[in-house]
């Protein structure tokens, strides 16, 4: 099966599970529900949810499990999103060529939508049936989770991020950024799945991150260099690769964390680990930015 298949094949099935966990939630015909609703179905990529079954199948986890993490992971990034785009953040009144959640029903709904989707992400994760999940490593995935987007993950990048804006910052501090703000919640979705297999080694967890940081480094400068090439006004404004050190080394830059992410999976391949859909993964992220 090519890849692109069973990409589609992946999102297909995380998108069913999304819209059937938020369709069981009460006063459906709130703006709040509606909110919540038009963000996390905006045309995202589901890259993250990827990243979860594709590590699920090197790991051979359930794919209930897989299913609950995807979902989690998904509401945990639209949250990060909505509350990105508003006046207050990054004041973008789009968001994948359609209006930000926050112009269509109001900074306040859109602020409680946010809040309401990372609430659900950890009550999912706490509730929700895992086979052969204990309550020791349901709380192990929890303190992951919470790490990973709080005030030593995704938040301090964001608060990293918008202190930048004021001022020039060079290369490593723009890496701390992108690790922060971008690559803590790839690691995670890594983290949350490897967590669930009931085995645990420090030396593959280490290769893991290694492969989940250099993924998700290589794509937000993907990101900036497309934002680049299709003039997006809002990167002028922005510390990004391309800016610092310009587009070609912005996309050798790329090349070598797509190639430490290779190196970080033939480890895995060394330890009799299937990763023949990691692998497929990554070549099809490198292959297809612009698409997915």
């Amino acid at each position: 099966m090519h890849f692109f298949q069973l990409y589609n094949i992946y999102k297909n099935r995380i998108n069913k599970k999304i819209l059937y966990t938020l369709n069981s939630l009460p006063f459906q015909n709130s703006n709040l529900l509606k909110a919540m609703k038009y963000s996390i179905f905006s045309g995202g990529k589901r890259l993250r949810s990827c990243l979860v079954y594709a590590t699920g199948e090197t790991f051979k986890v359930n794919i209930v499990t897989l299913d609950v993490i995807s979902t989690v992971i998904e509401c945990i990034h639209s949250y990060s999103l909505i509350h990105d785009d508003l006046p207050c953040m990054d004041n973008d009144c789009f968001r994948r060529g359609k209006i930000s959640c926050h112009i269509k029903y109001g900074e306040n709904i859109a602020l409680l939508a946010g809040d309401a989707l990372q609430s659900l992400a950890f009550n999912l994760l706490s509730e929700s049936f895992m086979p052969n999940i204990s309550n020791l490593e349901r709380i192990k995935m929890i303190s992951e989770l919470s790490t990973s987007i709080g005030s030593s993950g995704m938040c301090m990048g964001q608060m990293l991020d918008l202190e930048a804006e004021k001022k020039v910052v060079n290369v490593s501090e723009l890496d701390i950024i992108n690790l922060y703000k971008t690559a803590f919640l790839m690691r995670s979705a890594v983290r949350l799945t490897y967590f669930s297999t009931n085995n645990f080694s420090k030396s593959i967890l280490s290769t893991l991150d290694c492969f989940a940081t250099s993924i998700g480094l290589a794509f937000q400068i993907q990101d900036d260099i497309l934002d680049i090439e299709n003039d997006i006004l809002k990167t002028l404004n922005k510390n990004t690769y391309p800016l610092i050190i310009g587009l070609d080394q912005s996309r050798k830059k790329v090349k070598q964390l797509y190639e430490k992410s290779f190196s970080a999976l033939n480890c895995l391949k060394k330890k009799d680990f299937n990763i023949s859909v990691l692998e497929n993964l990554t070549q099809f992220i490198i292959k297809n930015s612009k698409s997915i």
